[in-house]
């Protein structure tokens, strides 16, 4: 008797049965297209793939669509643990994700041999007692991965999810600790788990005295200029009872951004929530961490009535003007610049701004030479370097999720601009923590 998978056929009459669910097929797989191509989690030759595996099976079986489809994905790929990478619901019982786990796990390799390297090189170039620290990053964004390139492919195959403790121990050892900017009250990002306030409540108790956590990690805590419709009592009480923690070290990140189109009142609403937090700042005697886009005039009139010239400040992730900039540091003793990874792009590079809605403004101080020409024209004795991780990772890691551990490569880029040793700028830009954030 001939199996029943090699019986000839006697005609197109019994192929009609099988040839009417072809556009069936075809309508499923553009929708699982789209919903994989709108998460940022589908690569085409997986998908053409596992499509050719469904046509080869599917004359020559009489089962369910949903089953030829689900075995012909298998094949193609068996699905990730990572429930990131699995389809929504509606679609689970018939396919199955197309990502591929042997391909991701390559990449994640090459991706780690890659950043492990640069840690092996960069210790080699620093003497043994260099310490560091990245001045501003935001945990919970890094570890969720809540930030506009988090779902790209890029970072989902490349890399490795980790929790915090994962991250930390990921780190060279000359990275000292980082100190995370608790700035916002609402999601990051949609898909996130938890706003940064929240993470910041359920991460406290791990950082303890004497762990590898709680010597690794200070923060600060504010309210963001995009989040400033948050600022009220609530906010504030909240605020003024985590400034006694230990691991507190500073009120913000908060200021003005005046890079995107504002909506009715809300440059009026950055205002109020500036002006309160720099008071509470002055008040309690914490570091004030200023986030200023656009804004100088407005933004140095706030500062000048309301911090005195020797209060602590860091204005982070600066991309204003050089007059501005050296106005801010002859007023304030104890004030300091901060420059991230965005300083290390390429110089033909037009660097995006993270801003929302920003229209084209501004655009000639987010390139390379803008920044190269501020720290050339800051004194090294007022720069900090920070990350601002998540967001601009240094090259040569472009496009990947930044995170303290990349951090040198901005201090790199700023030797190379002073034309200074990596061991003085590592030095002195830790003598300038000390001096803003006292740690």
């Amino acid at each position: 008797m001939i199996p029943a998978r090699s019986q000839p056929k006697s005609g197109w009459l019994e192929l009609f049965p099988k040839l009417w669910r072809w556009p069936k097929l075809l309508c499923l797989c553009i929708a699982l297209l789209s919903k994989r191509a709108r998460d940022g989690l589908i690569r085409t030759p997986e998908l053409l793939r596992a499509v050719w595996l469904m046509r080869r099976r599917f004359f020559g079986s009489h089962t369910s669509l949903g089953n030829r489809l689900q075995d012909a994905a298998a094949q193609a790929s068996p699905p990730p643990p990572n429930p990131e990478h699995q389809l929504s619901r509606g679609h689970g019982r018939a396919v199955a994700a197309f990502a591929v786990p042997s391909y991701a796990a390559g990449a994640r390799e090459a991706y780690t041999r890659r950043y492990v390297a640069d840690l092996a090189r960069v210790q080699s170039m620093l003497p043994p007692e260099s310490r560091w620290i990245d001045t501003h990053c935001h945990l919970e964004s890094i570890l969720y991965r809540t930030w506009p390139g988090g779902k790209r492919p890029r970072v989902m195959d490349n890399e490795e999810p980790m929790d915090l403790l994962a991250l930390v121990e990921s780190w060279p050892p000359g990275l000292e600790a980082c100190i995370c900017n608790i700035a916002f009250q609402r999601l990051s990002e949609s898909w996130g788990r938890m706003s940064e306030w929240e993470w910041l409540t359920e991460t406290l108790p791990v950082l303890q005295p004497g762990t590898l956590l709680g010597s690794k990690i200070w923060f600060t805590i504010g309210i963001h200029p995009s989040d400033a419709d948050r600022w009220g009592s609530d906010a504030e009480r909240h605020m003024c009872s985590l400034l006694s923690h230990p691991r507190c070290v500073g009120i913000g990140e908060c200021g003005l951004d005046f890079s995107f189109d504002h909506k009715g009142n809300e440059a009026d609403l950055q205002l109020r929530a500036f002006r309160a937090q720099a008071s509470l700042a002055v008040e309690t005697g914490k570091a004030l961490v200023v986030h200023a886009r656009q804004a100088e005039q407005l933004c140095f009139q706030v500062l000048s009535e309301t911090v005195p010239p020797d209060h602590p400040i860091h204005v982070h992730c600066y991309s204003d003007s050089l007059e501005h900039a050296l106005q801010l540091c002859d007023v304030w003793e104890n004030l300091r610049i901060g420059f991230t990874g965005c300083i290390t792009f390429a110089l033909e590079d037009k660097g995006k701004s993270k801003g929302r809605g920003s229209k084209g403004r501004g655009k000639s101080r987010d390139r390379p030479e803008h920044f190269a020409a501020l720290v050339q024209g800051l004194p090294l004795s007022r720069l900090l370097i920070e990350t601002d991780g998540p967001y601009m990772c240094p090259e040569p890691f472009r496009g990947q999720t930044a995170h303290p551990g990349h951090v040198h490569r901005v201090a790199e880029r700023i030797a190379q601009l002073k034309g200074v040793p990596l061991a003085t700028v590592m030095a002195v830009t830790r003598e300038s923590c000390r001096t803003v954030y006292g740690i």
